[in-house]
Protein backbone atom coordinates (compact mmCIF):
# COMPACT_ATOMS: atom_id res chain seq x y z
CA UNK A 1 0.00 0.00 0.00
CA UNK A 2 1.15 2.89 -0.67
CA UNK A 3 0.93 5.93 2.26
CA UNK A 4 -0.49 9.08 2.43
CA UNK A 5 2.51 11.09 2.92
CA UNK A 6 4.43 9.33 0.32
CA UNK A 7 2.20 10.31 -2.76
CA UNK A 8 3.75 13.94 -3.12
CA UNK A 9 7.21 12.23 -3.71
CA UNK A 10 6.19 9.19 -6.04
CA UNK A 11 3.78 11.24 -8.03
CA UNK A 12 6.69 14.73 -8.37
CA UNK A 13 9.41 11.92 -9.09
CA UNK A 14 7.68 10.35 -11.76
CA UNK A 15 7.16 13.54 -13.19
CA UNK A 16 10.26 14.54 -12.51
CA UNK A 17 11.60 11.76 -15.00
CA UNK A 18 8.94 12.38 -17.64
CA UNK A 19 9.64 15.91 -18.09
CA UNK A 20 13.75 15.10 -18.06
CA UNK A 21 13.47 12.58 -20.90
CA UNK A 22 10.70 14.95 -22.87
CA UNK A 23 13.24 17.28 -22.83
CA UNK A 24 16.26 14.96 -23.93
CA UNK A 25 14.08 13.82 -26.96
CA UNK A 26 11.16 16.43 -27.51
CA UNK A 27 12.24 19.61 -29.21
CA UNK A 28 10.34 22.89 -28.11
CA UNK A 29 9.69 25.53 -30.52
CA UNK A 30 11.86 28.74 -30.61
CA UNK A 31 10.88 31.91 -27.99
CA UNK A 32 12.18 34.06 -30.49
CA UNK A 33 9.06 36.40 -31.90
CA UNK A 34 8.66 35.66 -35.74
CA UNK A 35 9.37 37.96 -38.03
CA UNK A 36 6.94 41.26 -39.13
CA UNK A 37 5.04 40.35 -41.93
CA UNK A 38 6.25 42.36 -44.85
CA UNK A 39 3.08 44.22 -46.71
CA UNK A 40 5.14 44.64 -50.02
CA UNK A 41 6.04 40.89 -50.07
CA UNK A 42 4.32 39.59 -52.81
CA UNK A 43 4.24 36.12 -55.44
CA UNK A 44 7.17 37.85 -57.96
CA UNK A 45 9.24 38.22 -54.70
CA UNK A 46 8.92 34.78 -53.90
CA UNK A 47 9.72 32.93 -57.31
CA UNK A 48 13.17 35.65 -57.40
CA UNK A 49 14.25 34.77 -54.17
CA UNK A 50 13.69 30.81 -54.47
CA UNK A 51 15.08 31.18 -58.11
CA UNK A 52 18.67 32.73 -55.78
CA UNK A 53 18.37 30.24 -53.38
CA UNK A 54 18.66 27.64 -56.23
CA UNK A 55 21.63 29.48 -57.81
CA UNK A 56 23.17 29.51 -54.24
CA UNK A 57 23.20 25.84 -53.68
CA UNK A 58 24.51 25.33 -57.31
CA UNK A 59 26.91 27.23 -57.14
CA UNK A 60 27.67 25.56 -53.54
CA UNK A 61 28.10 22.43 -55.19
CA UNK A 62 29.69 23.17 -58.20
CA UNK A 63 31.97 26.22 -57.60
CA UNK A 64 31.83 27.36 -60.68
CA UNK A 65 32.91 31.02 -62.44
CA UNK A 66 29.66 29.89 -64.22
CA UNK A 67 28.01 29.50 -61.65
CA UNK A 68 29.03 32.38 -59.52
CA UNK A 69 27.60 34.68 -62.14
CA UNK A 70 24.55 32.74 -62.40
CA UNK A 71 24.02 33.15 -58.58
CA UNK A 72 24.94 37.19 -59.11
CA UNK A 73 22.18 37.54 -61.80
CA UNK A 74 19.41 36.12 -60.00
CA UNK A 75 20.63 37.47 -56.63
CA UNK A 76 20.24 40.84 -58.12
CA UNK A 77 17.16 40.31 -59.68
CA UNK A 78 15.53 39.75 -56.62
CA UNK A 79 17.13 42.93 -55.30
CA UNK A 80 15.18 44.41 -58.04
CA UNK A 81 12.28 42.53 -57.57
CA UNK A 82 12.17 43.57 -54.21
CA UNK A 83 12.67 47.02 -54.55
CA UNK A 84 10.50 47.49 -57.24
CA UNK A 85 7.67 46.03 -55.01
CA UNK A 86 8.66 48.13 -51.87
CA UNK A 87 8.21 51.09 -54.45
CA UNK A 88 4.95 50.17 -55.38
CA UNK A 89 3.89 49.21 -52.08
CA UNK A 90 4.94 52.62 -50.84
CA UNK A 91 3.33 54.36 -53.71
CA UNK A 92 -0.19 52.59 -52.47
CA UNK A 93 -0.60 53.69 -49.17
CA UNK A 94 0.66 57.22 -49.50
CA UNK A 95 -2.16 57.32 -52.13
CA UNK A 96 -4.91 55.97 -49.93
CA UNK A 97 -4.08 58.76 -47.29
CA UNK A 98 -6.14 61.58 -47.60
CA UNK A 99 -7.79 64.61 -45.66
CA UNK A 100 -10.93 62.66 -44.76
CA UNK A 101 -8.88 60.06 -42.95
CA UNK A 102 -9.03 59.76 -39.44
CA UNK A 103 -6.05 59.05 -36.72
CA UNK A 104 -7.45 55.99 -36.24
CA UNK A 105 -7.00 54.55 -39.69
CA UNK A 106 -3.87 56.39 -40.08
CA UNK A 107 -1.90 54.67 -37.50
CA UNK A 108 -3.75 51.44 -38.65
CA UNK A 109 -1.89 52.03 -42.01
CA UNK A 110 1.40 52.81 -40.48
CA UNK A 111 1.39 49.64 -38.17
CA UNK A 112 0.41 47.75 -41.36
CA UNK A 113 3.40 49.57 -43.56
CA UNK A 114 5.53 47.94 -41.00
CA UNK A 115 4.39 44.67 -40.70
CA UNK A 116 2.98 45.03 -37.04
CA UNK A 117 0.19 42.72 -36.58
CA UNK A 118 -3.19 44.40 -35.03
CA UNK A 119 -3.46 44.25 -31.66
CA UNK A 120 -5.62 41.88 -30.13
CA UNK A 121 -9.15 42.73 -28.86
CA UNK A 122 -11.21 40.68 -26.13
CA UNK A 123 -14.08 39.08 -28.28
CA UNK A 124 -17.80 40.13 -27.47
CA UNK A 125 -20.14 38.07 -26.65
CA UNK A 126 -23.95 38.60 -27.84
CA UNK A 127 -26.76 36.92 -26.87
CA UNK A 128 -30.17 36.78 -27.61
CA UNK A 129 -31.04 40.39 -25.77
CA UNK A 130 -27.90 41.21 -24.53
CA UNK A 131 -24.08 42.22 -25.07
CA UNK A 132 -21.16 41.25 -23.22
CA UNK A 133 -17.42 42.45 -22.98
CA UNK A 134 -15.92 42.01 -19.86
CA UNK A 135 -14.00 38.66 -19.43
CA UNK A 136 -16.48 37.72 -16.15
CA UNK A 137 -19.09 38.10 -18.02
CA UNK A 138 -18.37 36.32 -20.58
CA UNK A 139 -16.96 33.86 -18.70
CA UNK A 140 -20.18 33.43 -16.36
CA UNK A 141 -22.21 32.95 -19.72
CA UNK A 142 -19.96 30.33 -21.44
CA UNK A 143 -20.04 28.24 -17.89
CA UNK A 144 -24.01 28.59 -18.00
CA UNK A 145 -24.20 27.33 -21.64
CA UNK A 146 -21.82 24.75 -20.79
CA UNK A 147 -23.67 23.88 -17.34
CA UNK A 148 -27.29 23.78 -18.98
CA UNK A 149 -26.10 21.48 -21.78
CA UNK A 150 -24.37 19.10 -19.22
CA UNK A 151 -27.57 19.26 -16.93
CA UNK A 152 -29.84 16.43 -16.50
CA UNK A 153 -32.95 18.35 -18.82
CA UNK A 154 -31.11 17.44 -22.08
CA UNK A 155 -31.08 13.78 -21.09
CA UNK A 156 -34.23 11.71 -22.68
CA UNK A 157 -36.45 10.20 -20.06
CA UNK A 158 -35.33 6.32 -20.80
CA UNK A 159 -31.90 7.26 -20.15
CA UNK A 160 -32.81 9.53 -16.64
CA UNK A 161 -34.69 6.43 -15.38
CA UNK A 162 -31.46 4.23 -15.79
CA UNK A 163 -29.63 7.44 -14.27
CA UNK A 164 -32.00 7.45 -11.14
CA UNK A 165 -31.79 3.53 -10.81
CA UNK A 166 -27.81 3.30 -10.92
CA UNK A 167 -27.70 6.36 -8.49
CA UNK A 168 -29.94 4.44 -6.08
CA UNK A 169 -27.72 1.73 -5.48
CA UNK A 170 -24.95 2.20 -2.46
CA UNK A 171 -21.45 2.36 -3.10
CA UNK A 172 -18.80 0.53 -1.19
CA UNK A 173 -15.06 0.70 -1.62
CA UNK A 174 -14.52 -1.44 1.96
CA UNK A 175 -15.94 -4.62 0.66
CA UNK A 176 -14.79 -7.73 -0.23
CA UNK A 177 -17.29 -8.48 -3.03
CA UNK A 178 -16.86 -8.41 -6.72
CA UNK A 179 -17.69 -5.27 -7.88
CA UNK A 180 -16.30 -3.32 -11.09
CA UNK A 181 -15.62 -0.20 -9.67
CA UNK A 182 -13.62 -2.39 -7.12
CA UNK A 183 -11.72 -4.13 -9.63
CA UNK A 184 -7.92 -2.97 -10.15
CA UNK A 185 -6.90 -0.93 -13.60
CA UNK A 186 -5.84 -3.18 -16.57
CA UNK A 187 -2.99 -2.31 -18.96
CA UNK A 188 -5.77 -3.00 -21.57
CA UNK A 189 -7.98 -0.24 -19.63
CA UNK A 190 -5.13 2.25 -19.35
CA UNK A 191 -3.86 1.84 -22.85
CA UNK A 192 -7.48 2.62 -24.39
CA UNK A 193 -7.80 5.52 -22.52
CA UNK A 194 -4.95 7.18 -23.70
CA UNK A 195 -5.90 6.30 -27.09
CA UNK A 196 -8.90 7.85 -26.60
CA UNK A 197 -8.05 10.67 -24.94
CA UNK A 198 -7.51 13.72 -26.96
CA UNK A 199 -4.53 15.85 -27.72
CA UNK A 200 -5.73 18.72 -25.35
CA UNK A 201 -2.99 21.00 -23.30
CA UNK A 202 -0.77 19.55 -20.32
CA UNK A 203 -1.44 20.39 -17.14
CA UNK A 204 0.43 22.17 -14.41
CA UNK A 205 2.69 19.16 -14.74
CA UNK A 206 3.54 19.47 -18.45
CA UNK A 207 2.72 15.93 -19.25
CA UNK A 208 0.93 15.80 -22.81
CA UNK A 209 -1.00 12.13 -23.19
CA UNK A 210 1.21 12.14 -26.40
CA UNK A 211 4.32 11.50 -24.17
CA UNK A 212 2.42 9.17 -21.93
CA UNK A 213 1.26 6.96 -25.14
CA UNK A 214 4.90 6.84 -26.43
CA UNK A 215 6.13 5.49 -22.73
CA UNK A 216 8.10 1.96 -22.83
CA UNK A 217 5.68 -0.39 -21.76
CA UNK A 218 7.76 -0.96 -18.94
CA UNK A 219 7.19 2.67 -17.50
CA UNK A 220 3.22 2.80 -17.94
CA UNK A 221 3.65 -0.20 -16.13
CA UNK A 222 5.31 1.35 -13.28
CA UNK A 223 2.58 4.23 -13.33
CA UNK A 224 -0.53 1.65 -13.80
CA UNK A 225 1.17 0.63 -10.48
CA UNK A 226 0.61 4.04 -8.93
CA UNK A 227 -2.50 4.37 -9.81
CA UNK A 228 -3.56 1.33 -8.65
CA UNK A 229 -2.25 1.58 -5.07
CA UNK A 230 -3.27 4.89 -4.78
CA UNK A 231 -6.72 3.33 -5.70
CA UNK A 232 -6.18 0.92 -3.06
CA UNK A 233 -5.48 3.84 -0.71
CA UNK A 234 -8.47 5.48 -1.60
CA UNK A 235 -5.84 8.63 -1.08
CA UNK A 236 -4.90 10.65 -3.89
CA UNK A 237 -2.06 13.69 -5.03
CA UNK A 238 -3.08 17.05 -4.00
CA UNK A 239 -2.22 17.69 -7.67
CA UNK A 240 -5.09 15.80 -8.84
CA UNK A 241 -7.91 17.76 -7.55
CA UNK A 242 -6.38 21.11 -9.07
CA UNK A 243 -8.51 23.03 -12.10
CA UNK A 244 -6.75 22.97 -15.00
Amino acid sequence: MVKTESIDTTVQEVTNVLIAAADLSIPKSSSHSFKHYKPWWNADCQTAYKNQRKLWGIFRRYPTTENLLAFKKAKANARRVRRRSQRQSWIRYVSSLTSSTSSKQLWKKVKAANGIYREFSFPILQTSNSVFSSPEEIANILGETFQSVSSAASYNSRFLEIKRRAERTPINFSTRSFFPYNCNFTMTELKKALIQAHNTSPGPDGITYTMLRHLHPNSLANILFYSTEFGRSIAFPPAGGKPL
